[in-house]
């Protein structure tokens, strides 16, 4: 009695929403002469390994902890709006102070730039091509330094 896996691999084909790929045929002697349709098509390589996926999934977990402070900071306290309200942050700006209002708007834009942070983190979930990967890194180490710098640029 045989057992054929054919009927399985076409059942898994059907759940995973893959075309079932026939068995591939023997490659052609070097010397043989054999006619082949139009030329030879190489697919993009990528990286696929479970290494990679949890030091994403570490980068991940930080981002949604530092997003968790600082959309703490999102909402100000009567304490902090009395000590740090509009007139007396102006007087005290000489001093390098700031504002409740202008602190919560620098919390509210990181965690917007956290929140691209994060989808561009899940992108990289996925397998890309090298060239996409680099692409989809840059704009990460972007969105980074743009954090940094954000207490600079709100002065």
């Amino acid at each position: 009695m045989t057992f054929s896996f054919r009927p399985i691999a076409a059942c898994a084909s059907i759940l995973l929403g893959t075309a079932l790929v026939p068995a591939a045929e023997p490659a052609p002697a070097p010397g043989s002469s054999v006619a082949t349709e139009g030329p030879t098509v190489e697919l993009p390589k990528f990286e696929v390994s479970a290494s990679r996926l949890r030091e994403i999934d570490k980068k991940i977990k930080r981002l949604e902890k530092e997003m968790g402070r600082e959309k703490k900071l999102l909402e100000k306290s009567t304490l902090d709006d009395t000590l740090n309200n509009e007139k007396v942050s102006r007087v005290a700006a000489l001093f390098g102070g700031k504002s409740a209002v202008q602190r919560v708007s620098v919390a509210a834009v990181r965690v917007e730039s956290m929140t691209k942070e994060l989808a561009l983190l899940d992108n990289l979930r996925t397998p890309l091509a090298a060239d996409d990967r680099a692409l989809a890194e840059k704009l990460i180490d972007d969105q980074r330094k743009y954090r940094r710098e954000l207490d600079l640029a709100l002065r």
